[in-house]
């Protein structure tokens, strides 16, 4: 059976449903992954992730590898019996290899080696390279890795960009011939996506694009977008990088965790997604509804005994009015943080859900266009 088998092609658009295999099961994309970078979310533990709602779960979640290296580090996760084990979720694990950390203070410089970093939470210097993040992920367990890349920040020059762009190939194609031999020394059954750079000029974008695609990954992310860019410059980016990437390959845009961005993208034909997006804005107390947005920490909400949103299964939703969680906004935080999380998380699956649905019936563009109409009303 190959990795990713398509199982159905909205008529209208590029949208398609299909089937991801790996190691610790088979998930239908599109789908979306909520971050938990240190083997946990803000918040929010690995039992909401199970039990979000009624009949709703999270069914994958992306883990940063190289955080996870410097704390708690591999041999305890090893010990553990892998990540899977370690943070007891039995659904799909991403890891994503710390290209993005190079937009944090713990980034130092880059060389053709590798990422330079301070580890955050010991300060001793390391030097990340594709040897060494495959290891890292291949020992976490994880059941999709992710290439080193370099990611160049929004507004950099194309000087800047291509020799991003560039480190990316050379460590792509290092991180793709290590891990094919990882994988058979330790008989693993991990999968390894490659990684599209090229910042925000399409000539660069196509050129990665054909590069990355022409190497054996398993499947094909693009990176470097959601970072700060208009969202048209980052449908520009997609746009620019597709025509390239193989139909056939599960097609993974980082970092993009909006409903909006993420019903035009599955439009596009892409196939998951990974996000702080939704539980950030629960955090700050913005949640997500089918008619709209709301800010929780209004006033107007004071008074308001009635659940976030009229029909929702999640358990927030089943137990707890506006008012309440108005309440827990100015006195205990961490309470109302987890419950907000839950809340937006079981809408980004609920709402995955439907869109599946929209695709096998060859309606997702009026199922994109009644969910837009909705979603932006103003409340």
């Amino acid at each position: 059976m190959p990795v990713f088998t398509i199982l159905h092609r909205d008529k209208q658009t590029n949208a398609r449903r299909g089937k991801l295999k790996t190691a610790h099961g088979t998930i239908e994309t599109p789908f979306f992954m909520p971050a938990a970078t240190k083997a946990t979310g803000k918040f929010i533990t690995t039992d909401d992730y199970n039990n979000l709602g009624k009949n709703t779960k999270v069914q994958a979640m992306i883990c940063n590898a190289f955080i996870l290296s410097c704390k708690p580090g591999i041999d305890v996760i090893k010990a553990a019996g892998g990540v899977h084990s370690f943070m007891n979720f039995k659904g799909v694990v991403f890891t994503d290899c710390g290209g993005f950390q190079m937009s944090r203070s713990m980034y130092e410089h880059k060389s053709d080696k590798g990422i330079h970093f301070r580890n955050p939470f010991n300060n001793q210097k390391i030097i990340l390279t594709p040897q060494k993040i495959m290891e890292i992920e291949l020992a976490l367990g994880s059941d999709v890795a992710m290439m080193l890349d370099d990611m160049s920040g929004y507004g950099v020059s194309k000087e800047e960009a291509r020799i991003a762009m560039n480190n990316t190939h050379a460590w792509g194609s290092l991180s793709l011939r290590i891990h094919q031999e990882l994988r058979k020394k330790n008989k693993s059954k991990q999968l390894l996506f490659g990684i599209v750079q090229g910042n925000f000029y399409p000539d660069l974008r196509q050129e990665s694009a054909k590069y990355i695609s022409s190497l054996d990954f398993d499947g094909i992310a693009i990176g470097g977008v959601a970072i700060g860019e208009p969202m048209e410059k980052m449908y520009e980016a997609v746009d620019a990088a597709l025509p390239y990437i193989p139909t056939e390959k599960p097609r993974y845009v980082m970092g993009v965790g909006s409903p909006l961005e993420i019903l035009e993208l599955i439009g596009r034909g892409i196939d998951c997604f990974d996000s702080v997006f939704p539980t950030q804005n629960a955090r700050h107390g913005t949640m997500f509804t089918r008619t709209g947005k709301m800010y929780i920490m209004q006033t107007a909400y004071a008074f308001d005994f009635t659940p976030l949103e009229a029909g929702c299964e999640c358990h927030t939703c089943q137990t707890y009015t506006k008012a309440y969680l108005h309440h827990l906004s100015k006195v205990e935080p961490g309470c109302f943080k987890r419950l907000t999380s839950i809340h937006n998380l079981c809408f980004m699956m609920n709402l995955i859900e439907d869109v599946k649905k929209a695709i096998k019936n060859d309606a997702f563009l009026e199922f994109k266009e009644e969910f837009k109409k909705e979603f932006c009303r103003k409340k």
